[in-house]
């Protein structure tokens, strides 16, 4: 016969079995067949693992608990237990006893240790006859055996949970045994979690699974507004998602968790009933994790066919509403546990930060929800609307963020509890990096200006007390003040930062800046002032910029009325201290020190109050240009030598652009510009620094084809193009620089294939990093050239030097070509450059009388034999109104035909001309001719001055073109 066993009766409480401990000893000396004993280092703990593990059943809970603390090791124990104990059914005699030990019994008929179900008989354990089992004696005086029996503890569970969660959905076990699948899905890879998934599935009916089941419960649990139950619940979905995504979300979209046609949801109902009257967050704290992990899915998961697009969307909408409406009130909530308030505030701004990045981060171009993670547009766009508002007086969705920084002003000490300290920092920080996404996304996006930037300007005082006294909070104070100043304003005047500021709190920060600038430490927030001041000298803060300039404000003088007021030293004096220690600073602070220190110059402020000259800086800057970039670089170097390359062009770059302002800024034939065209030109390094700042190096062309060629085959519905950073995104020369590999390595992980497309994506930021800082020292060394053109009248070895520099770009050009349309501008700038020399040199060489000869026949042949090349396509740049390619090289043919005036033609010179006549005069009167005339025609018929289109501008040039051509001696 086969006994039976009620499903609970041998599953006890901790207390309730009383078992002697000295017996499961000495089997544990007979034994060796308990694994956790050798994962546990304490020998006491050991002990009490082992202890539990034999118990188990009868004792339930604690060893469940035990199990927990191991992580993977958990699911190897359970999946290979040994040993059932049982207290014996009422009754039970087939069995016998061994002759050898009286407290040994065998089994004589098959005896069921849990019972199966009533409606079909099926999911009992049974020990078959002939197993062996030790009578354990216990102070309760029932029959308790520990039978020898091998057996899989997880499907086990699985049976035990599906009956307590029908009988008593809120027990404690059933809390304890989705705690305890929660903890095991965390702690597995995927396979084995699987695997621990179909073992908790065996004993159940064929129609149901784990995962129903745990469903049913949390909506039995939040019915019956059990909170503890109903968080494991939500944890085991949390855990769930990284292994079985799409039962997930199809379990949330039909659950009654979440706000369904208007009728409010159970989490609304958890938090509104018993949440916010008992004090205690953990449900809520729960969702907004789950939350969490659903985001990540919904990138991770793009490409998945198991789920719908709508289906995310409309989940992660419903989930957003919900968390706003949380976000909006939380501050006004009663707490027992005040790490629940901040938890909350933390986990919600780290979280709508991590959701706006994700969507406004890459793929600026494309948009709606056919945006590369267009899945979570619903969602942010839901929460643009709720914290960007411009009109609205309802301010409570961003009172946390405004409440956050008014309340630091007052003290952040205000608990002994270390740990809530640093929570409430980690607090005021997640809300300064939710506020400064908010304001670059609001300008990404073209909204008009919002109550929460206002409302910022105004705080600004507040800020400016956080950043004196809180060293840790000033990164991201900065941070939030520089997306402030750098904001859109819709045509709009921009608030004034200073004026918000007001005279007392204005001089505390500038100082404040001066100060953090003096140490050796935090170069991130000193990289921040540097970009800070940079922007507010390149907007319209010109309060601001003469403050940071002079350390006064405009207006103010030294008379009685200031005497005791607290003086602002100079932030650019203070920068250009700090530029002067280069070699001991990491290039990227030097970088941005003297960008800051350039704009600075060059601003409008430095017309109101002079800055003084510093010849001890000036000379710091001549050595950093002597450093030079590295020399060639080929861009198949290491990561380390490239991104080192790229700060050192870049370093050089901001060196050339000071020298350019300063020369632009100089008197002729001062002291300063002496200086800087000496070093230029009578050292001949004009020669050799240009040599490698016009030349771009290192592009590799086939990488980056083949690259969008193949990525776009494998992924046609994410081209690799819609993965480049947006404004909002941090760009850093190095793996990530262009492409936001970090994105791309959550979308496409999963596809093994991804491995060998990442080294290549690396490699292709790596080289468009190169690319970019090149690019920054050629425009530097443009301004420069420009503004050695200003000082070059009468200096003969400057203008040969210029003439050299004219022919090496157009000589670069035409060598190089246009490797690829990213290099278009480049080119067109070099052509620029060449013609703004020619006509310079054309200019002096007239007023000269002639005197000053230069080699205007070699410019014209190079000028047009790059015209005429197949990478200009001169008649399909008409076409196309490629102004920017061909203008300039038109007008170079123009000043040279006119500076070789008066001379006759030799066969070389013939056949440029005859070539411009044939393929530049007639092709343009051909393309341009029928819409120029018309706009000639309309221009008469209307009085007054009138401005011509651009067919009729280029006819204009052509028609001169052709007359100076014609005027050659010799061609006619």
């Amino acid at each position: 016969m086969i006994a039976l066993s009620t499903p609970q009766s041998e599953i006890a409480p901790s207390h309730a079995t009383q078992i002697s401990s000295s017996n499961i000893k000495q089997l544990a000396q007979q034994s060796g067949d308990y694994d956790g004993r050798e994962l546990i280092s304490d020998p006491e703990q050991s002990r009490r693992f082992f202890l539990l593990q034999a118990k188990f059943p009868v004792v339930f809970v604690p060893f469940i608990n035990e199990l927990k603390k191991l992580g993977p090791e958990a699911y190897d124990i359970l999946l290979n237990m040994k040993t059932f104990m049982q207290n014996l059914p009422r009754g039970f005699r087939d069995y016998d006893v061994s002759p050898d030990d009286p407290q040994d019994i065998y089994l004589l008929s098959d005896l069921c240790l849990y019972a199966p179900r009533d409606e079909d008989g099926e999911g009992g354990f049974y020990v078959p006859k002939g197993h062996h089992g030790r009578i354990i004696p216990n102070e309760s005086n029932t029959f308790c055996v520990q039978w020898r029996y091998e057996y899989d503890g997880w499907s086990f569970l699985g049976r035990v949970l599906e009956h307590a969660a029908r009988i008593s959905p809120t027990d404690v076990i059933v809390e304890e045994i989705i705690s305890l699948i929660s903890t095991a899905l965390r702690s597995l890879e995927n396979y084995a979690a699987m695997d621990m998934l179909e073992s908790l599935c065996t004993k159940l009916r064929l129609e149901d699974d784990v995962i129903n089941i745990i469903g049913n419960v949390l909506t039995n649990a939040m019915q019956r507004k059990n909170v503890n139950v109903s968080v494991a619940a939500i944890d085991f979905f949390t855990a769930l998602i990284p292994v079985l995504p799409h039962k997930v979300w199809e379990f949330l979209s039909n659950s009654n968790l979440l706000d369904r046609n208007g009728q409010g949801g159970m989490a609304a109902f958890i938090l509104s009933s018993v949440e916010i009257i008992s004090g205690d967050y953990r449900f809520t704290l729960a969702v907004i994790q789950m939350v969490n992990v659903l985001v990540k899915d919904a990138v991770i998961g793009k490409f998945s066919t198991l789920i719908e697009p709508e289906v995310r969307t409309n989940v992660l909408l419903q989930f957003a509403r919900h968390l706003t409406n949380i976000y909006e009130s939380f501050l006004y909530w009663k707490y027992e546990d005040l790490a629940h308030r901040l938890d909350i505030a933390i986990s919600i701004s780290d979280l709508f930060s991590s959701l706006l990045l994700a969507v406004y981060g890459i793929d600026e171009a494309t948009d709606g929800i056919k945006k590369i993670n267009g899945v979570l547009v619903p969602a942010s766009q839901h929460m643009l609307d709720r914290f960007l508002v411009s009109e609205s007086k309802n301010l409570r969705c961003i009172q946390p963020i405004i409440g956050s920084i008014e309340a630091s002003t007052r003290s952040l000490q205000w608990t002994a509890d270390p740990e809530l300290l640093n929570r409430n920092y980690e607090w005021i920080e997640a809300a300064l990096v939710f506020a400064e996404k908010l304001t670059r996304v609001r300008t990404l996006v073209k909204r008009a200006p919002s109550q929460l930037e206002r409302k910022l300007f105004g705080l600004a005082p507040a800020l400016t007390q956080l950043f004196v006294r809180e060293n840790v909070l000033r990164f991201r104070i900065m941070k939030l003040l520089n997306s402030m100043v750098d904001s859109e304003w819709d045509g709009t005047q921009a608030p004034s930062l200073l004026a918000h500021l007001g005279p007392g709190s204005s001089v505390t920060f500038v100082n404040a800046l001066n100060k953090a600038l003096e140490s050796k430490r935090d170069m991130n927030t000193q990289n921040e002032i540097a970009n800070f001041a940079s922007v507010v000298f390149s907007t319209k803060q010109q309060g601001l910029s003469i403050l940071l300039l002079t350390g006064k404000e405009l207006g103010t003088d030294s008379g009685e009325g200031t005497k005791d007021r607290e003086a602002a030293a100079s932030l650019v004096q203070a920068l250009e201290k700090k530029a002067e220690q280069f070699a001991e600073l990491p290039v990227e602070l030097s970088v941005n020190i003297l960008e800051c220190i350039a704009l600075a110059q060059n601003s409008r402020a430095t017309a109101v109050f002079e800055s003084k000259k510093n010849r001890d800086f000036l000379t710091k800057i001549f050595e950093i240009l002597d450093r030079g970039t590295g020399g060639r670089i080929s861009g198949l170097e290491s990561t380390d030598t490239i991104i080192r390359f790229c700060f050192n062009a870049l370093l050089a770059a901001r060196a050339v652009q000071l020298c350019a302002v300063q020369l632009h800024k100089s008197v002729r034939d001062s002291v300063e510009s002496k200086s800087i065209v000496d070093y230029f030109v009578k050292s001949d390094n004009l020669a050799k620094l240009a040599d490698t700042a016009f030349q771009i190096q290192g592009y590799r062309a086939s990488l980056h084809g083949n690259l969008h060629r193949n990525f776009d085959k494998k992924w046609p519905m994410a081209k690799l193009i819609r993965f480049q950073k947006t404004s909002i995104s941090q760009k850093q020369y190095g793996p990530s620089y262009k492409y936001d590999l970090g994105m791309m390595d959550d979308i496409f992980s999963i596809d093994p294939i991804w491995i060998g497309y990442r080294s290549e994506i690396v490699q292709a930021n790596l080289n468009l990093s190169l690319i970019d800082a090149q690019s920054h020292l050629f425009q530097a060394w443009w301004l420069l050239i420009a503004a050695l053109l200003e000082h070059a009248e009468s200096d003969s070895k400057l203008l040969k030097a210029l003439e050299q520099t004219a022919i090496q770009c157009l000589q670069i050009n035409l060598d190089e070509g246009i490797m690829a349309p990213l290099f278009v501008p480049i080119v067109n700038d070099r052509s620029q450059l060449a013609f703004v020399i020619t006509q310079t040199l054309h200019a002096i060489s007239t007023a000269a009388g002639g005197k000053q000869i230069f080699d205007f026949a070699k410019i014209l042949s190079l000028a047009w034999a790059f015209i005429s090349s197949v990478d200009v396509d001169f008649p399909q740049a008409l076409t196309d109104r490629n102004t920017e390619t061909y203008r300039p090289l038109l007008r170079i043919l123009l000043v040279c035909i006119r500076a070789l005036k008066g001379k006759k033609a030799d066969s070389s010179l013939s056949q440029i001309i005859s070539g411009i006549l044939e393929n530049i005069v007639s092709k343009a009167f051909m393309i341009l001719g029928p819409d120029a005339l018309e706009a000639f025609d309309e221009s008469k018929g209307q009085p007054g001055a009138h401005a011509l289109n651009q067919s009729a501008e280029d006819m204009l040039l052509v028609t001169s073109l052709l007359r100076d051509c014609l005027n050659i001696d010799g061609v006619l």
